[in-house]
């Protein structure tokens, strides 16, 4: 089995009626790795307006991708297959992206996705399915950057122009515990902070998923000369509702921490003209021990009157976004010590 894709059964049930005898059918990790489906690729292009006055009078974001869904989560409809398309079966993609889940409040506001055609109809080494958390970072990766560019541009700090936009009250409550735990100091354009060879910055990003809300600020170390990135700390304020674990809960939150970091400094599908050729550890690398954090701090709000809303992925969703930003605060604007 691979993320979702019942292949390894399809396969071994089409090759037993062939040979009228049970069988095991076996695949290696780079066969996996290669034909299991993959996060579909997007790009993402979002626009403002601008008054004389300074003030954002109109958004626009919008998602050209393949679509989320080639493969569904019910892996026993042969259609999702590759065994079974290869003696027939038509793929059935799902047609849907999506666009980012927030409260920012503007006197315009729209947002649109679409779909574009996969490369191949059937045994497609690119069918998209999950990649936790669906959608959510890559799309908030593109509006959070972009918020933090508006806030710059109109001359606010990045944090005070989220609690200024935003409409929904658990929204503010978790950007503001974020940057009160992180000692956010404000400013209007990116720090750029350096000490040698090592520049540091700080980056914010929030996201709602399904009724959770998640702040998170990121601190980075970025080598000027070799271009890596250390993430050292992040702060993360976590509302999913009432907390009935909180240890079990902040457990999940770190490992979503992790995880998310690992998809912003490395993870990456490379592929030839004939077949995907990220296949194992090597060419797909993953954050090893070494990279890891040295500090995850959560703030968990316990809001005990709202039935808890989910928390295995809130966290995963903001945390590209929170790193590209302190990437940005890092490395643009007027250098000091």
């Amino acid at each position: 089995r691979s993320n979702d894709a019942g292949d390894a059964a399809t396969a071994a049930a089409i090759f037993s009626k062939a040979v009228g005898k049970p069988v095991r059918f076996q695949a290696m990790r780079h066969e996996g790795t290669g034909w299991g489906p993959k996060a579909p690729a997007s790009v993402h292009t979002i626009r403002a307006g601008l008054d004389k006055d300074g003030k954002v009078i109109a958004w626009h974001f919008h998602s050209k991708a393949f679509d989320r869904l080639n493969v569904s989560s019910n892996e026993s409809d042969p259609s999702d297959n590759l065994g079974a398309q290869a003696v027939g079966f038509q793929a059935k993609p799902g047609l849907t992206y999506g666009t980012p889940e927030e409260s920012y409040a503007f006197p315009v506001k729209q947002q649109t996705w679409e779909v574009i055609p996969p490369f191949l109809d059937v045994m497609n080494p690119l069918r998209s399915s999950h990649l936790r958390d669906p959608l959510g970072p890559e799309i908030h990766f593109a509006n959070e950057g972009f918020i933090d560019e508006v806030a710059f541009a109109l001359g606010q700090d990045p944090v005070a122009f989220r609690l200024a936009t935003a409409t929904d009250q658990r929204d503010k409550d978790v950007l503001k515990a974020a940057a009160d735990k992180a000692d956010w100091k404000p400013h209007t354009a990116a720090t750029k902070a350096r000490k040698g060879d090592i520049a540091t910055g700080m980056g914010i990003a929030y996201a709602q998923r399904n009724g959770t809300r998640v702040a998170i600020v990121a601190e980075v170390d970025v080598n000027l000369k070799t271009g890596k990135v250390h993430a050292r700390k992040f702060t993360v304020a976590h509302d999913c509702g009432v907390v009935i674990n909180p240890r079990l809960l902040t457990q999940g939150i770190e490992g979503n921490i992790c995880q998310g970091l690992s998809r912003a400094l490395h993870e990456e599908v490379n592929f030839s003209k004939d077949t995907v050729t990220s296949v194992d550890w090597q060419t797909y690398p993953i954050l090893d021990i070494t990279e890891r954090p040295h500090e995850i701090d959560v703030v968990l709000i316990n809001r005990q009157t709202i039935p808890p809303n989910g928390a295995g992925e809130g966290s995963m969703r903001p945390v590209v976004a929170a790193v590209g930003n302190a990437i940005y605060d890092a490395k643009i604007g007027r250098a000091h010590v």
